[in-house]
C-alpha cells in the first residue's frame, strides 16, 4: 500500500481497552482498525484529490458538485 493509504489507517486506528476482570482496573488490550472510520477517511480523500486535479480542468463548477455529491451518497459520507 501507498504511504496515503498507511496514514489513513494510522488515523482509523485506535484503543481497545477492557475491565481487569479482578479488580475492575481499566486494562489495554492493544489496537485496532475502525473499518467505518477507515472507509470514510478514503472517501473524503478521494474527494479532495478529485478537487485537486480536476477542479483547473473542469469549465463547469456543477460537474465538480455533481461528483462530490456521488461520491459522498456512494459510500453514505456525511457533513
Amino acid at each position: 500500500m501507498n504511504d496515503r493509504i498507511e496514514a489513513l489507517k494510522a488515523l482509523a486506528t485506535k484503543e481497545v481497552w477492557s475491565e481487569n476482570q479482578y479488580n475492575g482496573a481499566p486494562e489495554f488490550n492493544g489496537y485496532e482498525l475502525d473499518v467505518d472510520k477507515f472507509a470514510q477517511l478514503i472517501a473524503q480523500e478521494s474527494i479532495v484529490d478529485f478537487y485537486r486535479r480536476y477542479l483547473d480542468i473542469c469549465s463547469e463548477e456543477d460537474i465538480t458538485v455533481q461528483v462530490e455529491r456521488y461520491v459522498k451518497e456512494h459510500f453514505g459520507v456525511e457533513e
